[in-house]
């Protein structure tokens, strides 16, 4: 009896980890493909340079997404924190992770890394020069993903 229900725990945990990460992966990448033409040479580019970059920095986000959840994970001591009542403090780790790596990852890339360049219609942050759609992405979407996510747990949960 114990077996199953390890078993249970280790499959239900897989399947929270699968979901947090594609779910996050298919939010994001809607939302890479909305912000091209913020980047400068992006609306130039051909469509299959413009998924390839899209895709790549949309791998990113589901990492960071992903990361942020574990550490609320650590945080709680819950890996399962999803489905319950959410504190202000455990909300408060989720959004603070995505938002603080996406400044500094942001003023990097934008900065001595080179990466991309923003356009003149992106707006900025004061102070940081960060773009406010990457910002405004580690709002919106983590809402959206944590409300998406504990609904398809719960019925994946329910069908089991």
């Amino acid at each position: 009896m114990i077996l199953v229900s390890r078993s249970r725990r280790a499959a239900a945990s897989v399947m929270l980890a699968l979901m947090v990460w594609s779910v996050s992966f298919f939010l994001h990448f809607f939302w890479e493909m909305a912000q091209v033409p913020f980047f400068s040479d992006m609306p130039d580019a051909s469509h299959w340079e413009v998924i390839g970059l899209c895709t790549r920095a949309t791998v990113g986000d589901a990492n960071i997404a992903f990361g942020a959840y574990v550490l609320v994970a650590l945080f709680t001591k819950d890996w399962f924190w999803i489905k319950k009542l959410w504190r202000l403090s455990t909300l408060s780790v989720y959004f603070a992770v995505g938002l603080i790596v996406t400044i500094i990852f942001e003023y990097w890339a934008t900065g001595t890394g080179q990466r991309w360049n923003y356009s003149e219609l992106m707006p900025r942050m004061p102070l940081l020069g960060t773009g406010a759609l990457p910002l405004a992405q580690w709002v919106v979407i983590p809402v959206i993903l944590i409300y998406a996510v504990k609904w398809m747990f719960l019925g994946w949960q329910i069908s089991k």
